[in-house]
């Protein structure tokens, strides 16, 4: 088979031997690969279209730069491929092994990876894009710089998956258990940790904004510099968690549980978070500037030069208010003739 050469539905495959062959920029149109041995054949740049390719050996092959459109690949052994820079959209890979397979950067895109297996792969860098995921194998999985959109992990195997610098864009996580998850410097944005267990995670500079995490719980976790930005923490667990200059800017904290949380510098403008508990927070130097606190437990907390600017607290416990920062009436003011202007 020639660089160039076109394979289409005419060429009778399925269940040939093409162990080491070159396929290297080959074009195949429609053809029957189903249970072809393709070990450690060359694919690089190849390009695949409505190809048939189920229950078909491909370990150890090389797939880097080839394209792979609608193809059906259920159950295909890919384990030990490289798969460098590998374009496949569109196409079934339900319960393919890619154990121990390079995908950096690599591009999936709105394929069935149900019950796909990637342990011991590196994903780094790669983009999985709209794909159906349940029971998806992620064990011992390199995910740096992985982008990860609106796919479910509700039933991932996670264990030893390596988190870096990765980017989850509305992913479902509710319910997990995620004791001890290690993702510093990792964004999660719009997704669901509902009633995710994450104590002792470390979220290190994450980026959680807009995250709905309503009853999750943060026991322990590592936040600092975290970017909560609008998300949902309503009656979540933050006991003793170190969110130091943490952004919870419009974050919803309704009785949330944050007593010992560490929350020096951190930026809470308009934080809705009545009927929380924040006893014994270091709230040192943060910024709660129109925060909702009605009836929210300061109790014990440490507000040296914190900004309590506009914040509703009625029947709040506050009695560290002498140490924080006094009224500012000009700032008061000048807030008051913006909201009548606006008004105009």
């Amino acid at each position: 088979m020639r660089d160039g050469e076109v394979i289409g539905a005419d060429r009778a495959l399925s269940g040939v031997d093409l162990s080491g062959a070159d396929l290297s920029g080959a074009i195949f149109d429609g053809a029957g690969l189903a249970g072809c041995d393709l070990s450690g054949a060359d694919l690089r740049e190849a390009m695949l279209h409505g190809v048939r390719l189920d229950g078909a050996k491909l370990a150890g092959a090389t797939l880097a730069k080839a394209s792979f459109h609608d193809c059906a690949m259920s159950r295909a052994d890919l384990s030990g491929a490289d798969c460098t820079g590998w374009n496949v959209t569109g196409s079934g890979l339900r319960g393919a092994s890619f154990a121990n397979a390079r995908l950096a950067d690599a591009n999936i895109v709105k394929c069935r990876l149900t019950r796909a297996i990637f342990a011991g792969a590196s994903l780094a860098r790669a983009n999985v894009v709209q794909c159906r995921t349940d029971g998806i194998d992620l064990t011992g999985t390199d995910c740096e710089e992985l982008a990860l959109v609106e796919a479910d992990l509700t039933t991932a195997l996670l264990d030893g998956v390596r988190f870096l610098r990765t980017n989850f864009v509305k992913v479902v996580f509710a319910g997990r258990n995620l004791r001890g998850l290690v993702a510093p410097v990792c964004h999660f944005n719009e997704c669901d940790m509902t009633g995710c267990d994450l104590s002792g995670a470390d979220l290190t500079q994450g980026g959680l904004a807009k995250v709905k995490a309503a009853g999750a719980v943060f026991e322990g976790a590592r936040m600092v510099r975290a970017v909560l930005l609008d998300a949902v923490l309503a009656k979540a667990v933050l006991r003793g968690a170190d969110l130091a200059n943490a952004i919870l800017q419009g974050a919803d904290l309704t009785e949330a549980d944050a007593t010992g949380a560490g929350l020096a510098q951190a930026v809470c403008v308009r934080m809705t978070a009545p009927r929380a508990r924040f006893a014994d927070c270091d709230m040192t130097y943060a910024d709660l500037s129109h925060a909702d606190l009605t009836d929210a437990d300061l109790t014990g907390a440490r507000l040296a030069r914190a900004n309590l600017h506009a914040v509703r607290d009625r029947g709040a416990r506050i009695p560290d208010r002498r140490h924080a920062l006094p009224p500012d009436q000009d700032r008061l003011e000048a807030e008051q003739w913006q909201q009548r202007f606006a008004g105009i």
